[in-house]
């Protein structure tokens, strides 16, 4: 009895502690707007069961934060989910300033724990560019990496670019005529050599010995970190184990194919002409902390986010252009305009397609890749436009809900690339269009991503009719908790151009 007693009274300590300390935290943001949280025994959950609740009927957490907007019409407010507190922000200028301190607002730590390790498998390591929240190292390595994108660079690629996309429409030219496939199949194919051949002088038999491989690795990587963040289960080493090893033994082909890679490189002296292989392992230099490892880890970010984000981008701007045939039309009167078809782009050639450019923006509105970043501000007495942001919140920019605010775009659902025209694109507010994020974090292979879609795209409809086998389907319906693909593929039909 009196062992009972004692139970029951830490227990109600304990409880009592931890609304304490809780309550000392959420004090903090007492300032702020925040849906109501229950007053019975389950208060220092916050709003934890409604979010639960919500996410189970929902595709991310992005989609149920903007459920919450839609539900308080707060352009600013704090989610309390038990010990975390989330600040959800609309506000453009509040965003722009919390996007250009990277210091005060680095990457939420929540990335690091999806991306550098899984499940002991290692990914993108600690100090990968994207799973570093914000360190010197990761500053450094930024700056170094910077030149890998100039506009120099990315002129020198075309020739090989072009050797790729010629490679893509012998695939598609030999398939029985209407033949009905998902094109992010053969996007996903196409971005891998894209970004192997021209970013990493990838040798043929490589990506011919390799390449299924790795295209089939990505989707279990991607799989494997939505699991961590969805399922808590997953952290168990007796639950998922079918796909642990998957996963592992995956992984680990990939990382030694890289690591030979790399070491053949810094054995052999760098090219004249740098590529990215040439510019990581440069980058890598700025701290005795890194080693062969993360060199591995910062090709695999390039590698991954160079297809994935690429290819979904690619495939949808096919999917908007097959139902939407009076700006396929205009798109390909401007490159027979100037290009013959059946010809290779050149690099003056590339920059004479702006409507078509126009339309791969509206896509990245549409239908972002990405739907959602997150910061934490981890300094104390951090202001933002007037309002105290404590240390450890977790500030959330729901980049899909900026693209469909109807204040800052006109009839948002509606697909109009003259959005992005010379004269209106004076008018978008700036941090309302978020594909690429903004900041010192923004997306550094943004250029490198426009110029393969606008030389891939262009040749398939330049040589290709697209029609939507589905005319019922309207809308592609996209979910994903670290990119946002479409559900069901893009099964389109590719239709060969007559000849005039």
């Amino acid at each position: 009895m009196l062992t009972i007693s004692l139970v029951l009274a830490l227990s109600a300590i304990g409880y009592l502690a931890l609304n304490l300390y809780l309550y000392k935290i959420r004090r903090n943001y007492k300032h702020m707007n925040s849906p109501p949280v229950s007053r019975n025994l389950t208060w220092f959950l916050g709003v934890l069961p409604d979010f639960k609740k919500r996410l189970q009927l929902s595709p991310n957490g992005a989609h149920v934060l903007a459920q919450y907007h839609h539900d308080y019409k707060w352009d600013l407010f704090v989610l309390p989910l038990f010990s975390k507190n989330i600040i959800y922000c609309m506000e453009l200028d509040f965003i722009g300033k919390v996007l250009a301190d990277w210091k005060t607002f680095p990457k939420d730590e929540g990335y690091k724990k999806v991306f550098s390790f899984i499940n002991g498998v290692r990914i993108f390591g600690n100090y990968g560019l994207l799973s570093d929240p914000g360190t010197n190292v990761w500053h450094a390595k930024r700056r170094a990496m910077d030149p890998g994108f100039h506009k120099s660079f990315l002129k020198s690629i075309i020739p090989e670019m072009n050797i790729v996309v010629n490679k893509l429409m012998n695939i598609l030219k030999s398939r029985p005529s209407n033949t009905v496939s998902d094109v992010c199949l053969d996007m996903n194919q196409s971005a891998f050599e894209a970004i192997s051949s021209c970013g990493f002088n990838m040798s043929s038999s490589v990506m011919s010995t390799h390449g299924q491989h790795i295209v089939k690795t990505v989707p279990l990587i991607l799989k494997a970190m939505t699991l961590t963040m969805r399922e808590s289960s997953f952290k168990y080493p007796w639950t998922w184990r079918k796909e642990k090893m998957t996963l592992k033994r995956s992984v680990e082909v990939i990382r030694d194919l890289i690591k030979n890679l790399l070491l053949e490189r810094i054995k052999n002296d760098l090219p004249e002409n740098p590529d990215l292989m040439s510019h990581i392992i440069k980058s890598n230099q700025c701290s005795d902390q890194l080693s062969i490892d993360d060199l591995v880890d910062d090709y695999l970010v390039f590698l991954i986010a160079g297809m994935e984000t690429t290819a979904i981008t690619m495939a949808i701007t096919l999917f908007y252009l097959a139902q939407n045939k009076d700006i396929f039309f205009k798109v390909r009167s401007e490159i027979d305009s100037v290009v013959e078809r059946g010809e290779s782009l050149k690099c003056d050639d590339v920059s004479k397609l702006v409507f078509l450019e126009m339309v791969i923006k509206e896509c990245l509105r549409i239908k972002p890749p990405v739907r959602a970043i997150g910061r934490c501000c981890v300094k104390d007495n951090a202001v933002v436009n007037g309002l105290k942001i404590p240390p450890g919140a977790e500030i959330h920019v729901p980049i899909m809900a900026l693209h469909h605010d109807p204040r800052y775009w006109e009839n948002p659902e509606i697909f109009n690339p003259d959005r992005f025209s010379l004269d209106s694109k004076k008018k978008i507010r700036s941090f309302s269009f978020l594909p690429f994020a903004a900041g010192a974090r923004s997306c550094i292979g943004k250029n490198f991503a426009i110029l393969e879609a606008k030389m891939v795209v262009s040749r398939i409809v330049q040589e290709f009719d697209l029609e939507n086998p589905n005319p019922e389907v309207t809308d592609l319906k996209t979910a994903g908790f670290v990119t946002s693909r479409p559900v069901k593929g893009v099964k389109l039909k590719l239709c060969p151009r007559p000849h005039s």
